[in-house]
């Protein structure tokens, strides 16, 4: 970025916070890497140079592994005096523990990831914070967060910079997205496909294995195989297609007994298998992938679509929900010290990670704000990368010709 656009950028960010102090509650809907913290930092400093020490700020951040961030930044803006000096009239917590802050009143709350707000009992809980400045930080924000917050505290200006927006102006740096088609494979027998039809009655009388085209010989007289576990082997787009049989089925069940919790669960649990099933077929290429990027010497962050995975593709350099030391990995490839890092459900939001050349999305979905955060760790780089692997004809396709919209189509091209 040039020394005019670091100024342009500074400048925004300056703007945002003068009005944050003088004139109350601010959203920033900005994509990933144009500084939405910042713009915090700022308004904190501005509120020590009014106050001096008689003020008091919380931030809520998504996990504990944010609040190091957020205390970086702080160290990156504030020379090391100043830092010790507003520190302490600064409290980080995390959203789980917003219920412990009731009825507390401070005079500027920020509320970074502000999507995390859409749970009701966090919206309730809104209603007894006090503050006349709230800042509200996210790539996206639903409407709904947007009015519970004006319900609370008070109308809020709502600056808006979408990922195209952000590279237009220079802000980011012009991308490179490399779409990678696979097909499912409709011949090879390499899936199984398990109709379990034990019941407490009928006990367990064993396993029965045969080929998902001879499933109907089964499904016409259920009854004569209750108690046995039906083994189909099947092709990839056999699976993937009573997937999404099973997922169709569960939606039309809920649609027509709207509020039945057990419908919606089994709907979105097959939405969920669809999903996992997909990126799980991915492994090969995926590792493929990262063996060239590896011998080119690149530094990038892959985002896998299950635990297992991300520890067979990443080793000893994944993190996920379950994994111990995730602040000494970050830490270790934020030194240099290794050139790839793999995530799952983790490092979309709230982590900064450094010089990430290139990035690989594994498993795709339909939210718009862990597309537009997983592409925004790859754009703080010069030249870079970012490799997207689907499925024609699924779910994929439909995800990912969702996500690039609004993008530049010459930023884009098909291998």
């Amino acid at each position: 970025m040039t020394q005019e656009l670091t100024e342009q950028k500074s400048r925004l960010q300056n703007e945002m916070s003068d009005y944050l102090n003088e004139r109350g509650n601010l959203a920033l809907q900005w994509a990933t890497g144009v500084g939405k913290s910042r713009v915090a930092v700022n308004a904190v400093m501005d509120l020590f140079n009014q106050y001096g020490e008689e003020f008091r700020v919380l931030i809520v951040v998504a996990e504990d592994a944010h609040k190091d961030n957020w205390k970086e930044e702080f160290r990156k803006g504030l020379n090391p005096l100043v830092y010790d000096w507003i520190m302490p009239h600064v409290q980080i917590i995390c959203y789980a523990s917003l219920k412990n802050w009731r009825g507390t009143k401070w005079d500027l709350i920020v509320f970074d990831e502000a999507h995390h707000l859409q749970s009701d009992i966090r919206k309730d809980i809104l209603q007894s914070l006090n503050s006349p400045r709230v800042l509200a930080l996210s790539a996206t924000l639903k409407e709904d967060v947007l009015e519970a917050l004006t319900r609370c505290f008070g109308r809020f200006k709502v600056s808006k910079i979408t990922l195209q927006d952000a590279i237009d102006k220079g802000f980011l740096p012009e991308p490179k997205i490399v779409c990678i088609p696979l097909e499912l494979k409709r011949f090879d027998r390499t899936e199984t496909i398990e109709m379990d039809l034990r019941t407490a009655k009928s006990g367990d009388k064993g396993v029965i294995n045969d080929l998902w085209s001879n499933r109907w010989k089964y499904m016409r007289n259920r009854k004569a195989y209750l108690g046995y576990v039906l083994r189909f082997s099947c092709t990839q787009k056999e699976k993937y297609e009573y997937i999404n049989e099973q997922f169709d089925y569960w939606r039309r069940q809920y649609f027509r007994n709207q509020g039945n919790i057990r419908l919606k669960n089994m709907w979105l649990q097959w939405g969920t298998k669809r999903k996992r099933f997909l990126g799980e077929l991915k492994t090969r290429e995926a590792e493929e992938l990262c063996i060239k990027l590896n011998e080119e010497g690149k530094r990038f962050i892959c985002f896998c679509s299950s635990i297992t995975q991300a520890e067979f593709l990443g080793g000893e350099n994944c993190i996920h929900s379950k994994k111990k030391g995730v602040r000494e990995i970050i830490s270790t490839f934020n030194s240099g010290k290794t050139n790839s890092i793999f995530a799952v459900g983790m490092l979309q939001e709230g982590q900064n990670l450094t010089n990430i050349q290139a990035g690989i999305i594994v498993q795709l979905d339909g939210e718009e704000r862990g597309f537009i955060q997983k592409f925004g760790r790859s754009l703080r780089a010069t030249d870079p990368v970012q490799y997207i692997l689907y499925y024609r004809g699924t779910r994929d396709e439909e995800y990912l010709q969702k996500a690039l919209e609004g993008i530049d189509k010459n930023y884009i091209q098909e291998i």
